[in-house]
């Protein structure tokens, strides 16, 4: 329960609803059972992907540029702690809504909290 609320909060402080808090705790379970620290490597899928919400290092989200990397994130800062695994996340759902972890996975503004 504690991560869940760690998750709640840093979404919560960016603007989500409630309904989009749940959301996101629901994504930390299904990729990782809410383990922040997590790796998960394979040049088959390209997929090197970091913390509890698998953020993934080849989508250009940690470039200097990327929806991450512009806020200071890198794969060993989100690994951490859930505190900044669940901000960063929270981060690139302000610029990205619900797209890096849904069909077609891609990076669309969310609408107001949702």
């Amino acid at each position: 329960m504690r991560y869940a609320n760690i998750i709640a909060n840093q979404f919560a402080r960016d603007g989500a609803n409630e309904a989009t808090q749940q959301w996101a705790v629901y994504i930390a379970s299904r990729e990782t059972g809410c383990l922040p620290k997590t790796v998960t490597v394979n040049e088959q899928t390209r997929d090197d992907s970091h913390c509890a919400f698998q953020l993934n290092v080849l989508s250009g989200t940690f470039a200097p540029t990327g929806e991450l990397g512009r806020h200071g994130w890198t794969p060993a800062k989100v690994r951490k702690s859930m505190r900044d695994c669940a901000d960063a996340a929270s981060d690139l759902w302000v610029s990205c809504g619900r797209g890096p972890w849904s069909p077609p996975y891609s990076c669309r503004p969310p609408t107001i909290g949702a």
